[in-house]
C-alpha cells in the first residue's frame, strides 16, 4: 500500500456521516475502501480510538450502520481478507457493531432497505454503486476519476446548498440560466466562489485546520 495524499481520510468519512443526500451517503463504502487501501493504518484503527467517545449518538449509529454495510459489501464482492479484518476490527469498537451486523445480514442478502440511525438506505443501490466505482474497474484511471468526483461532490456539499450546486453545474457546463437563477448566482454563489479562490484565505485555512 502507498501513503495517502490525504492527511486525514477520517475527516472525509465523518463528513459523509453528516450528509442526508443519498448519492453522497451511499459513497461511504467506496471512500472507506480507498482509505484502507491507501493507508496502512487509519486514526480510527488506533487502540485508544473509541467512536462512542468522539461521535454523537446519531453519528455513532450511522457509522455503525455504514461499517456493517461496508463489511457486507466487501465480503459479497470477495475483496481481500485483510480489508475485511480491518473493517471487522472497527466494528468491534462500536457498542452495537455485532448486533447491527446480525440485524443487517438478512435484509442485505435480500437487497432490502435498512436503517443507519434515522437514515433509510437501499442495499440494492449500495451494491450497484460499489460495483460501479470499485468492482468493475478497480485500477482504471476512469474509476479513480469517479471516486475523485464523488469526493469533490462531498466537499461541495459542505460549502453549497443543493440549489447552489445545481447552478455551479450549469455554469460549468455553460448551460443557460433564467434571470432569477443568474441574479441568485451572482448575488450569492459567485461571492462565495471568490472567497474560496482567495489565496490568503487558503493560507489561513491551512493554518487553522
Amino acid at each position: 500500500m502507498k501513503p495517502s495524499a490525504q492527511a486525514d481520510p477520517e475527516e472525509l468519512l465523518e463528513t459523509l456521516l453528516r450528509q442526508d443526500e443519498g448519492r453522497l451517503v451511499e459513497g461511504f463504502p467506496v471512500v472507506l475502501y480507498n482509505a484502507l487501501r491507501e493507508n496502512d493504518s487509519l486514526g480510527w484503527e488506533k487502540k485508544d480510538w473509541r467512536p462512542a467517545k468522539t461521535l454523537r449518538a446519531g453519528a455513532l449509529k450511522r457509522l455503525t450502520g455504514f461499517l456493517v454495510l461496508s463489511f457486507l459489501l466487501y465480503r459479497l464482492f470477495g475483496l481481500e481478507k485483510g480489508l475485511l479484518e480491518r473493517v471487522r476490527d472497527l466494528l468491534r469498537k462500536c457498542p452495537e457493531g455485532e448486533k447491527t451486523l446480525k440485524d443487517f445480514e438478512a435484509p442485505f442478502l435480500k437487497s432490502e432497505a435498512v436503517k443507519a440511525g434515522a437514515l433509510e438506505l437501499s442495499t440494492s443501490r449500495l451494491k450497484t454503486s460499489f460495483r460501479r466505482y470499485v468492482v468493475e474497474a478497480p485500477e482504471s484511471k476512469g474509476n479513480e476519476k469517479k471516486v475523485h468526483d464523488l469526493e469533490l461532490e462531498l466537499l461541495l456539499s459542505e460549502l453549497f446548498a443543493p440549489r447552489q450546486k445545481e447552478l455551479l453545474r450549469k455554469r460549468l457546463a455553460k448551460k443557460p440560466m433564467t434571470a432569477t437563477e443568474k441574479a441568485y448566482y451572482y448575488r450569492t454563489v459567485s461571492k462565495r466562489l471568490k472567497a474560496l479562490a482567495n489565496e490568503e484565505l487558503h493560507q489561513l485555512a491551512r493554518h487553522l485546520v
